[in-house]
């Protein structure tokens, strides 16, 4: 009887650690990364490239915001998350070749949430951004993704919800 129950117990952490690792593998099967930024935490795609972008104004080390690159580039996840307010001047829209085609404001518990999407001119890529500020003004943060066509969004999906909800700040540096 003690053997029956010291191996439905092995079984048991077995199939724990096999669902857990099938929950950390990313659309490659490659798993995912932490990234720390200067006063953020995110999980990305292990076969992903970073591509950090702005430099923290308010730390000596780290980056506010970065890039993150699918191995086929057609896909890219953003995050800007910086300590309390900073600029998001790298996805800013180019007159000349994008134009934004949809945006709606959301307020709620003390923040304003803006879902706004940009798409190329020549319909090359689309990009979606969260931009989500307190009321109170003291932080923002913008998290979205670009992507090539509709095809490509829906195979980098669960990955970008899981880049998504990972996102972890740090406003003090603890």
């Amino acid at each position: 009887m003690k053997c029956a129950v010291s191996l439905c117990l092995f079984l048991y952490s077995v199939c724990c650690m096999a669902s857990g690792v099938a929950h950390a593998a990313g659309k490659d099967g490659g798993g995912y990364k932490l990234y720390k930024g200067a006063w953020f935490d995110i999980m990305y795609p292990a076969g992903f490239t970073v591509r950090p972008s702005i430099k923290s104004s308010t730390s000596a080390e780290g980056y506010d915001s970065v890039f993150f690159v699918s191995p086929d580039g057609k896909v890219e996840f953003y995050i800007s998350s910086p300590q309390w307010r900073g600029s998001n001047g790298d996805i800013a829209i180019d007159e000349k070749t994008e134009k934004k085609v949809d945006e709606e404001v959301q307020k709620n518990k003390g923040r304003k949430v803006t879902y706004f999407t940009i798409a190329a001119k020549n319909g090359s890529y689309t990009r979606t951004y969260q931009h989500t500020t307190e009321n109170d003004g003291t932080a923002e943060w913008v998290i979205g993704i670009k992507y090539a066509g509709q095809k490509d969004y829906d195979r980098y999906k669960s990955d970008y919800l899981k880049f998504k909800g990972s996102l972890k700040q740090y406003a003090d540096g603890l």
